[in-house]
């Protein structure tokens, strides 16, 4: 790598020259609103380098996995008044780490037949809004884990489009890890 040492590299290749995410790639691996369903706005996407552990803290990752970690990164989506989607992403130096740490046990049940990811497990989700309810994945894909929430007001009628975005999440991450643009969207 060249450059000075306090530089951050945007990409780097590992053994399996897959592209390691650092905080500039896995901000686009995000969805920004236009990759969401239309109905979904986009509230905020942000990615960040560890040099603050305590903001990978903050994105509810445990303190064993921040340790190790490269970059974390955030997005959040919503209509405001009935349904809202929190995109999580954590990524590692290498898959091995991703895959130490994560032990998914998603069974067909929870997460379908042919469910995506390398590791998935789903789990229900809490909502901070009153009378709110959700469900939400963690999913391994190589080096990044992501956790994928939807949350819904009671009594609204929402679309159950989880396992969707999860899927484009996947492929995004597959994506930005062969090099390419993370191009995968729900329009």
């Amino acid at each position: 790598m060249s450059g000075s040492a306090s530089q951050t590299p945007t990409a780097a290749k590992t053994a399996s020259q897959a592209v390691v995410l650092y905080p500039e790639l896995l901000e686009g691996v995000l969805p920004r609103g236009i990759n969401m369903p239309v109905d979904v706005g986009e509230r905020t996407v942000k990615a960040w380098d560890m040099s603050d552990p305590s903001i990978c803290q903050s994105q509810e990752w445990r303190d064993d996995w921040c340790a190790k970690a490269l970059a974390v990164g955030s997005g959040g989506y919503t209509d405001l008044e009935s349904q809202e989607v929190v995109v999580r992403l954590i990524s590692f130096d290498e898959p091995a780490t991703a895959e130490a740490l994560f032990a998914g046990e998603g069974t067909a049940d929870e997460v379908g037949q042919n469910p995506p990811g390398d590791e998935i497990d789903g789990y229900e989700a809490t909502s901070s809004a009153e009378g709110w309810a959700g469900s939400g994945f963690n999913v391994r894909q190589g080096a990044v884990v992501a956790k994928v929430e939807y949350a819904w007001a009671e009594g609204r009628e929402v679309p159950d489009r989880l396992m969707d975005i999860t899927r484009m999440v996947v492929e995004r991450v597959q994506q930005a890890q062969s090099g390419d643009n993370p191009t995968a969207s729900m329009r």
